[in-house]
């Protein structure tokens, strides 16, 4: 018998509480009136000492009551009719280059010995030689928790090993925890090139972009080691309209973006007054547009103060604090210039999570478990309940019957 949460047996540790109220409640002296007490000389009356076993029937079943009760939420499983079979290995690949020419040996052998073998994908595809994946590219190389984590159930989990091939990724540790079969290991590698980073084309022919210790870098080369993509993702200076009512508000928002022009040499085209025949890129503003204009300008980056509104479009920012000094402690703060510098990264993609986990925290998002059938464990549960409330029944006549 095996049990789907063994902790819960250390709960049968409370048989010893019936035990302790069974010899407390027999050590309770109780007064019999008698009439004829005062005949009685003292050298024959006998006091009693010591633990009486009284009722020795009735505290078997209240301990076996507190076992049965541990036993039945610690969910056994009963496995004495089940036939030994032999443990089927399965290989789950992610579908990227990389991958397959890296486990290429593993894989062909796995496939040689007739073990199954599937793509990463949410239905996983079974594969029958991982030459394929090399046409695949990089389009798997972002792996999505949730992909893995359905992609996994969806596989059988029953006397299988589960063999997993994937690439390290920041990704992974988005989620607390992957079920995985209690027959698990895990083949892991790091991207050491990685994928190109975006960048921003600049006016004095230098290239904005998040460099590999994760700081914003402005320079004509980019370092050894930091891959650039081939076209910027924006080129040319970039058109910021500042829409404020407050003469305060505007003056500050002004000086965080020349403060943040001045650092990152980013050529910030700043305009006070709309103009209707200029598509701008970044709009700060205290009043809240029209729900038609932000879905017909999901180009341009919106940073909205002064309101509780929310949205789902990425596109569109809102602060509810208006943002001067003496309305705002990210201003007052002298936060503003990293915040709105945060807003511009993330609108236009230069911020890239190619920093892998650690093998220790890679190894921790994987925890293995173990799933039965839910017939597999019903009939043993329910002769237990059964049981259970049979027992229940005679402890409660024979506590009734004897009031004790």
């Amino acid at each position: 018998m095996t049990f789907i949460e063994p902790f819960l047996l250390w709960g049968a540790l409370a048989v010893v509480i019936p035990i302790a109220i069974h010899f407390w409640h027999q050590k309770r002296g109780r007064l019999l009136p008698w009439a004829a007490t005062q005949w009685l000389t003292e050298k024959n009356q006998q006091q009693s000492r010591g633990l009486r076993l009284d009722n020795i029937l009735l505290l078997v079943l209240r301990c076996l009551l507190v076992l049965l009760l541990t036993i039945l939420l610690a969910r056994p499983v009963l496995n004495l009719f089940k036939k030994e079979t032999t443990i089927q290995r399965i290989h789950l690949v992610q579908p990227n280059a990389l991958v397959s020419a890296n486990f290429r040996f593993e894989l062909d052998e796995a496939l040689r010995k007739g073990e199954k073998a599937y793509w990463l994908r949410e239905t996983p595809e079974p594969f029958d030689t991982p030459a394929g994946a090399s046409q695949l590219g990089e389009q798997a190389a972002e792996l999505s928790p949730l992909t893995l984590q359905t992609a996994i159930d969806k596989l059988p989990s029953e006397n299988t090993e589960l063999h997993l091939y994937l690439i390290n990724s920041q990704a992974l540790g988005d989620v607390p925890a992957i079920t995985v079969p209690a027959r698990f290991r895990l083949h892991s590698l790091i991207d050491s090139a990685g994928k190109p980073r975006p960048f921003l084309a600049l006016s004095n022919g230098n290239r904005l972009f998040i460099d590999q210790t994760g700081k914003l870098t402005s320079s004509a080369t980019p370092a050894s080691g930091s891959l650039l993509q081939t076209t910027p993702v924006h080129s040319g200076p970039i058109r910021v309209l500042l829409a404020y009512q407050t003469t305060a508000e505007r003056q500050t928002v002004r000086a965080a973006l020349s403060a943040l022009s001045q650092v990152y040499a980013m050529p910030l085209s700043i305009e006070e007054k709309q103009r209707n025949d200029v598509t701008y890129d970044w709009i700060l503003t205290d009043q809240l547009r029209p729900d038609s204009e932000l879905a017909r300008n999901p180009k341009t980056l919106y940073t909205i103060s002064g309101t509780s509104a929310t949205s789902t479009r990425g596109y569109v920012v809102f602060s509810t604090d208006l943002l001067s000094p003496q309305t705002s402690e990210r201003v007052a703060g002298g936060q503003l210039p990293e915040w709105l510098g945060e807003q511009l990264i993330q609108h236009y993609g230069l911020e890239t999570n190619q920093v892998p986990l650690s093998h220790q925290a890679l190894v921790a998002r994987f925890v293995p478990t173990t799933r039965h059938a839910p017939s597999q464990q019903a009939t043993v549960q329910n002769l237990l309940l059964l049981l259970l409330i049979g027992i229940l029944i005679v402890e409660r006549w024979l506590a009734l019957t004897k009031n004790a």
